[in-house]
């Protein structure tokens, strides 16, 4: 039998394309599972997807033990909490910003005797130290409303510096009951302000279900979006990559914002928001066992049981 679930808002992506370039058509809205960050990118690593390394931490102590594990270079820590503007957040202790970076060094007093400025290699307290201001407290963006939402553990990953940032989403076209790609050379922003400001900026690609994403279609998302000559490979077989999850996990999103071309010419999905249709539960056991009831409403996951 099939669940009655939640129906949650569009995202940013199906709420700018209603507007640019798919008003006739609209983009379906579905019930849909959302997953967490970390999970996005652990699933993405499983069909050959580039994304930074990283792992998930459920307490100070765990955080401090990966921001070792990752190394010295500088890292990023990510509140998940299935909400946007997390980065703008304040948590209910004060702490502004649920995404912070750690630097790899930091400045120490002048060497006296030596007249130089000395510097040491940051140590995972500081991981430990924001993952325990974060883990266990509420984070209020502008999308969860005032009473916030719980983050009951954080994703710290390596810090990579990128030469170029796209967006990429795939979505399903109501009208025509197939998957649309959304690709923009404004990556690392918001796809609404984008598509008001600069719609020229957004390349609409419709998808033939029955043949998938081909080569050509690819590449051409590539170029078009502006990748160097030497990652349009990379950069088509991870569109094509994206598709290949889109389907078979009974996807109705998959939204990389940024999709980055790093300063060593790699590419890398950033920051991943998937989302699932509730009705193919029955086929996807293992990512539906991914859902996290304490991000949802609480009303409606007790009218869903």
């Amino acid at each position: 039998m099939f669940r009655l679930l939640r129906n949650r808002p569009l995202t940013a992506a199906s709420r700018a394309i209603q507007t640019f370039p798919l008003r006739s058509s609209g983009v379906q809205q579905r019930r849909q599972l959302s997953i967490h960050e970390y999970l996005s990118a652990d699933l993405l690593k499983t069909y050959g997807i580039g994304v930074p390394k990283g792992e998930v931490a459920r307490s100070a102590a765990e955080a401090e033990s990966i921001a070792k594990s990752i190394g010295g270079d500088d890292m990023v820590i990510k509140a998940q909490v299935l909400a946007g503007g997390r980065g703008k957040g304040t948590f209910d202790n004060g702490l502004k910003g649920g995404v912070r970076v750690i630097y790899s060094y930091e400045p120490l007093p002048y060497d006296t005797s030596q007249s130089t400025r000395l510097t040491i290699k940051h140590r995972p307290t500081e991981a430990k130290m924001f993952a325990d201001q974060m883990i266990g407290h509420k984070l209020i963006t502008k999308q969860t409303g005032a009473g916030g939402r719980l983050c009951n553990a954080v994703y710290i990953c390596e810090r990579k510096f990128a030469r170029r940032e796209f967006y990429l989403a795939i979505l399903m076209d109501r009208q025509s009951q197939a998957p649309v790609i959304i690709a923009s050379s404004q990556g690392g922003m918001d796809i609404e302000t984008v598509a008001k400001e600069n719609p020229d900026a957004i390349v609409t690609t419709h998808v033939d279900i029955h043949k998938g994403v081909t080569d050509d279609i690819a590449r051409n998302i590539a170029t078009e979006l502006g990748f160097s000559e030497q990652c349009v490979e990379d950069a088509k077989s991870t569109i094509q990559k994206l598709y290949k999850v889109f389907i078979e996990k009974d996807a109705t999103q998959i939204e990389i914002n940024p999709l980055s071309e790093t300063s060593d010419h790699q590419v890398l999905a950033m920051d991943a928001k998937l989302g699932f249709d509730d009705n193919a539960e029955f086929r996807q056991k293992e990512v539906f066992s991914w859902r996290d009831k304490t991000q949802e409403d609480a009303d409606e996951v007790k009218a869903a049981e």
